[in-house]
């Protein structure tokens, strides 16, 4: 069959259509049915041409007629009766023929119970002719539908075709689901949802069902950090096949597909080999290979730092417990998993458990952490409240003072009995020695009562 593969994906759903299946399988069964019917006109002019002569003769004689006259009518009559012969004969042929290929494709293909090989030979063989509307129901081809996670009714002979031979079948694709598709073992094409319904061609057969709609895995990653403390991790991971921030162009498609992505994520898929000899070998399928990214970012992460580090200090959350911590790893992993189709919508960590030592130390320290810093409040608590006490005082001190200088300023006598100029005295040397009373004290205050101060010194000594 006349079929070239093409680079471009966005040619991918129509590359191949019922157009072309009409037109290329119905050639190959005319030409099919050229070739019998030829050898059927080929056996019987043989037969009608050996045997007519001897016919002729033979009624020639016995009727006593003209070989002229009856050789037309006997040579016309040789002629039908080979043609009917030919026929049932190539007919019969045709039936053993049949037979034999039914027995041998059930032997090379086998397949499965419930499948009769002389339906898919018929089908593929005889092919499907372009008929007028009234009767284009009558010359159909099948269809397969793809939906609810693979093929609807896999267990018939068309889903068994298309996986096993090829086509012609029509492929009704819902949305949220593609096929890939190979030929000869070799990638052909993508195909998807949408109004362009694809079609599989004659050596084309789907490999495999993709699900285009997102997958959550929840799983454990065991990481160790830079000081050698294991930690122990649940995560829970969303991703899909798809940058999921393309829209649908008519808007029709809640899943849209990307065909260049499925192909990148199908062909990420590997063979994982068993670490025992009894057991079997399984496919790596693109969630794991997301997920094998995981494995690989959060360990590198968690050992480029100490333990300290990604936990709580200074009272606040560690990376490990943050928002910012999930969004950096989002990143990173779009970062590698972009390569091969596929994105994360969403990356979280749900648990994270550490050895019960390391707990209990972990909880020791916060609680040291904790009582210190609650020792370090109560102490600049009491700290402030002794310095808004002293600061009153020397307000108070200040006040009196300057009363007491005013006062004096005021007295025009000059005489004071000795107790008083004691106490004036002794009250102006302790304000005067407090720091904290001359830094609220101006400059020009300071010197009046150092004045004062000398001259009631001065009034004590001349009392003695």
């Amino acid at each position: 069959m006349n079929f070239r593969y093409s680079a471009v994906p966005l040619e991918w759903q129509t590359l191949y259509t019922r157009d072309h299946a009409y037109r290329n399988f119905g050639r190959y069964a005319r030409h099919y049915q050229y070739v019998f019917f030829a050898g059927l006109f080929v056996v019987a002019g043989y037969i009608a041409a050996r045997a007519a002569p001897t016919l002729t003769q033979f009624v020639s004689s016995s009727l006593g007629a003209s070989i002229e006259t009856l050789a037309a009518a006997i040579s016309l009559a040789a002629f039908l009766l080979a043609l009917l012969l030919a026929f049932v004969a190539l007919s019969l042929v045709r039936s053993r023929a049949y037979q034999a290929a039914t027995a041998f494709f059930a032997d090379f293909h086998q397949p499965s119970e419930g499948i009769d090989p002389a339906v898919v030979i018929q089908y593929r063989l005889n092919g499907k002719f372009r008929l007028p509307h009234p009767f284009t129901p009558l010359f159909q081809f099948r269809y397969l539908m793809v939906r609810d996670g693979g093929i609807v009714k896999p267990d018939e002979w068309p889903a068994w075709m298309a996986r096993t031979l090829g086509g012609p079948l029509l492929l009704i694709i819902y949305d949220g689901y593609a096929l890939y598709l190979e030929r000869g073992n070799r990638f052909s094409r993508v195909v998807g949802p949408g109004e362009r319904i694809p079609f599989l061609e004659w050596y084309e057969t789907i490999r495999y069902v993709v699900d285009l709609r997102p997958k959550v895995r929840e799983d454990h990653v065991r990481a160790w950090t830079k000081d050698g403390i294991r930690i122990d991790l649940t995560i829970r991971l969303e991703c899909r096949i798809g940058d999921p921030q393309k829209k649908d162009p008519e808007g029709k498609l809640i899943f849209p597909f990307d065909p260049l992505a499925v192909k990148k994520a199908v062909e990420r898929f590997a063979v994982r080999w068993p670490t025992c000899p009894e057991e079997e070998p399984e496919e790596f399928t693109w969630t794991d290979a997301a997920w094998g990214q995981v494995t690989s970012v959060v360990p590198d992460y968690i050992g480029s730092r100490k333990f300290d580090e990604l936990f709580a200090a200074d009272n606040q959350p560690g990376p490990i417990q943050s928002k910012e911590f999930d969004a950096e790893i989002k990143f990173a992993l779009n970062e590698l998993t972009r390569a091969f189709g596929v994105y994360i919508i969403d990356f979280q960590v749900t648990k994270v458990e550490i050895p019960p030592e390391v707990e209990h130390y972990q909880k020791e320290y916060w609680k040291a952490e904790k009582q210190g810093h609650m020792t370090r409040i109560d102490g600049t608590t009491k700290a402030y409240s002794i310095e808004q006490i002293e600061k009153t005082r020397a307000n108070a001190q200040r006040d009196i003072i300057v009363a007491i200088a005013k006062g004096l300023q005021q007295n025009n006598t000059g005489q004071f009995t000795e107790p008083v100029l004691l106490s004036l005295s002794r009250v102006l040397d302790r304000s005067l020695r407090d720091p904290l009373t001359r830094a609220y004290l101006a400059q020009e205050s300071l010197g009046a009562l150092e004045q004062l101060q000398k001259y009631l010194n001065d009034q004590h000594n001349a009392e003695r």
